[in-house]
């Protein structure tokens, strides 16, 4: 069975429209099941317990996805704990370090919202597919920031 890999990247903490959020990778995941049935579906994000990798992982187990943390050393040592995914995959010691192998290892990716290291990633993940269409690789989503900017 293909297997397909989706990398979410976005906020990394709590202060943003988590209602939002949710919302739109719901409907993401609902639109990936749709279109390939028969494709076996992993959800790639930074591995942390908290923000857009929390919501991803906790909707990736309601649709029977595979789970894959990815992300550097550093994310073992975060407060807010590891989600129990299926697979991890370290690269580097310090959070940006694992950019470019995560922009290489995923097929498609979604952005809700974020900070630099989402928006870093979104431009490397651009750059590593500009001979093809976008449109179905790359959805970008914006939604409410609460915190300090």
């Amino acid at each position: 069975m293909k297997e397909l890999k989706i990398g979410v990247v976005g906020f990394s903490r709590n202060a943003f429209d988590k209602v939002a959020a949710r919302n739109i990778l719901q409907q993401e995941f609902a639109n990936l099941r749709a279109r390939h049935p028969q494709k076996v579906i992993e959800i790639v994000s930074g591995y942390t317990a908290m923000g857009i990798p929390l919501i991803a992982y906790e909707l990736a187990v309601e649709f029977g996805f595979i789970t894959t943390g990815f992300s550097a050393k550093q994310a073992n040592r975060v407060r807010s704990g590891r989600f129990p995914v299926d697979k991890v995959m370290l690269h580097g010691e310090r959070f940006g370090d694992e950019s470019e192998q995560f922009v290489r290892y995923i097929d498609a990716l979604i952005r809700v919202g974020g900070g630099k290291q989402s928006r870093h990633e979104t431009a490397l993940f651009k750059q590593l597919h500009a001979h093809r269409p976008l449109e179905r690789l790359l959805k970008e989503f914006e939604v409410d920031w609460y915190g300090k900017t």
